[in-house]
């Protein structure tokens, strides 16, 4: 039996004395972080790289540390957090077309981690903050 595995790879940024998180607007199942499944064979650092430029086209990234594993409210895999680097500078918001599903355009934003999500986020993506927040 081959077991799923997910991975989120984290951005933050620091803006003054505040932490932000890179999120995006998915099309149709409200604000997300990145995440991703693990690959057959794959190490679970290179599915994180590996979700991080095809969900946001963000390249140059390297795993930073772990910040341990979520057990997500829903049934199923359960979520390995790694907080990402990345060389390259990051826009403010911007968008990007991902192959999953077809074909979507994410709309990337920055949310400071400080303010609580709204009823746009979805949920498990919800506790998923909660969790980052207490790690932090």
């Amino acid at each position: 039996m081959t077991v799923i595995e997910k991975v989120v790879p984290v951005i933050f940024r620091h803006v003054g004395q505040n932490i932000e998180i890179l999120v995006f607007r998915h099309p149709i199942a409200g604000i997300q972080i990145v995440k991703g499944t693990v690959e057959a064979n794959e190490k679970l650092e290179d599915a994180a790289i590996r979700e991080l430029y095809e969900e946001s086209g963000i390249s140059s990234t390297s795993i930073h540390s772990y910040f341990g594993l979520h057990y997500p409210s829903e049934s199923g895999p359960n979520w390995h957090v790694f907080v990402c680097d990345t060389t390259e500078p990051l826009k403010e918001n911007w968008t990007h077309f991902c192959n999953d599903d077809g074909g979507l355009v994410f709309n990337f934003f920055w949310h400071p981690l400080v303010e609580e999500p709204t009823d746009e986020w979805h949920k498990l993506f919800k506790e998923l903050l909660e969790f980052i927040k207490s790690r932090c």
